[in-house]
């Protein structure tokens, strides 16, 4: 029998030492603070917002224009634009400043070192992050939102439902966009100790993809560049190529790639 004022030591477990408590940390972030109600208000407003400008109120604005042409307005189309031509855009640059102090504010304030004087594991820390950043992203930016929009598209359409595969699928492409810059954003924290440096490549990344596919041509199917092009179409029912889903499997392999790069450059750095 062990006596009780006895300490034992528990052996660790490779890299999931300390998973458990560091992914407690990390959801409580999202769930234990005002965050798990604030982001879902926030992109509901943004974008649902937005949509029901593009369905309600603008169709209004124009049947009082005796110039416009009623009829010749896709106000459902328009509205699937707003949402997932523009919505990856919003979701992207929202994703990218909340990530900026996932490991680089820890760094430089100290507490990612006092963390791992602890019987943690550096890849524990950063799978971590990216994991409750994942549920708190897809539950309170995607999912929550998109329900709503596919509510306001039933009603404005007289309760004619969009065809809710193709609607689920360019949900997950626009998951899949987000999830790109939360993974390429913890990546560069790993390489960079400036917040502007950081900014920088994640927002250039960001806003130079609504350039880069024109000179890149077919190559830009291997980014999540493409995604705001392609998605209003095919939530619409579009027939598209079946190359179109090449950025899908591409774009899960690119964020894979930079959380192995994160893991490796921050296994191996001093911090």
């Amino acid at each position: 029998m062990i006596k009780s004022s006895e300490l034992q030591r528990i052996p660790l477990r490779g890299w999931r030492s300390g998973f458990t408590n560091l992914l407690r940390k990390e959801n409580h972030a999202w769930w234990g603070t005002r965050r798990w109600w604030i982001q879902p208000l926030l992109w509901t407003v943004v974008i649902d917002g937005l949509l029901a400008l593009v369905l309600f109120a603008l169709p209004i604005a124009v049947e009082m224009d005796p110039a416009q042409n009623v009829a010749d307005k896709d106000f459902i189309l328009m509205g699937l634009q707003a949402v997932f031509q523009l919505g990856p855009l919003f979701l992207a640059a929202g994703v990218i400043v909340l990530a900026q102090d996932l490991l680089l504010g820890e760094r430089q304030s100290g507490v990612a070192e006092w963390i791992l004087t602890k019987p943690v594991s550096r890849t524990a820390y950063i799978l971590s992050k990216f994991i409750a950043s994942f549920g708190g992203i897809l539950v309170t930016m995607i999912i929550i939102p998109c329900a709503i929009a596919y509510g306001l598209f039933s009603w404005a359409n007289q309760g004619s439902l969009i065809l809710l595969s193709s609607y689920l699928v360019s949900v997950l492409g626009l998951l899949l966009h987000t999830l790109f810059y939360l993974a390429l954003t913890l990546m560069l924290s790993t390489f960079v100790d400036q917040r502007g440096q950081l900014l920088g490549g994640a927002m250039g990344t960001l806003f130079g993809g609504l350039v880069l596919p024109g000179f890149l041509g077919k190559l830009s199917l291997v980014t999540p560049w493409v995604f705001p092009g392609v998605l209003p179409a095919f939530a619409a029912g579009e027939s598209l190529p079946f190359s179109l889903t090449l950025p899908l499997v591409m774009t899960a392999i690119w964020c894979t790639l930079f959380v192995s790069i994160a893991l490796w450059q921050f296994n191996r750095a001093e911090y």
